[in-house]
C-alpha cells in the first residue's frame, strides 16, 4: 500500500500579472491616449468642414460739402478661411454713386481691403444705401448692403 502524506502542504503559486494599481494606470494611459487621437482627428475634419468665406463691411463713410462733392470711403474685413478676390460696389442711388476699386486684393483671412473715391451729387444730410457683392477664391458670393448717410468732415 502506497504511502499518503496527509500533513503536506499545498503548493502555492507565484501570481506574475499585474498589480491592480499597475493595470489602472496602464488603463488611464491608454484611454486618455485614445481621446487625444479621436480628438484629433474630429477637430481636423470639423476645421474643413467649417471654412467659410465670410466678411464684413468694417466702416462706410460719406463726407459731403453743401456744393454736393462727395467723398465714399468703405473698409471690408475678410472674416473667414478664404481669400476675398474682387468686391464690386453698386450705389443704386441715381446721384451721389462713387465707383470705388478696392485694394489690396486678394485680402487674406483676417486682413482688411479698402477703397474711396469721389462723388457728385450727394445731398448734405441724405442716406445712400450701398450694395457690395464679395467674391472669394472658391467662387463663391457674399452680398454686404448698408448706408451711409452724408455729413460734413
Amino acid at each position: 500500500m502506497p504511502k499518503v502524506f496527509r500533513n503536506m502542504a499545498r503548493p502555492r503559486y507565484v501570481s506574475v500579472g499585474l498589480s491592480p494599481l499597475v493595470a489602472v494606470i496602464l488603463l488611464i494611459a491608454i484611454t486618455v491616449a485614445a481621446a487625444v487621437v479621436v480628438s484629433g482627428v474630429f477637430f481636423n475634419l470639423a476645421g474643413i468642414a467649417g471654412r467659410r468665406p465670410t466678411a464684413i463691411i468694417d466702416q462706410v463713410r460719406l463726407v459731403a460739402t453743401p456744393a454736393g462733392a462727395g467723398t465714399w470711403a468703405v473698409v471690408v474685413k475678410n472674416t473667414g478661411d478664404v481669400p476675398i478676390t474682387g468686391i464690386n460696389a453698386t450705389v443704386p442711388a441715381a446721384t451721389c454713386n462713387p465707383s470705388l476699386t478696392f485694394s489690396p486684393l486678394p485680402a487674406n483671412p483676417g486682413s482688411t481691403t479698402s477703397a474711396s473715391n469721389s462723388a457728385t451729387g450727394c445731398t448734405l444730410g441724405s442716406t445712400y444705401a450701398i450694395i457690395l457683392t464679395v467674391t472669394f477664391q472658391d467662387n463663391s458670393t457674399q452680398v454686404l448692403t448698408t448706408q451711409a448717410t452724408a455729413a460734413l468732415a
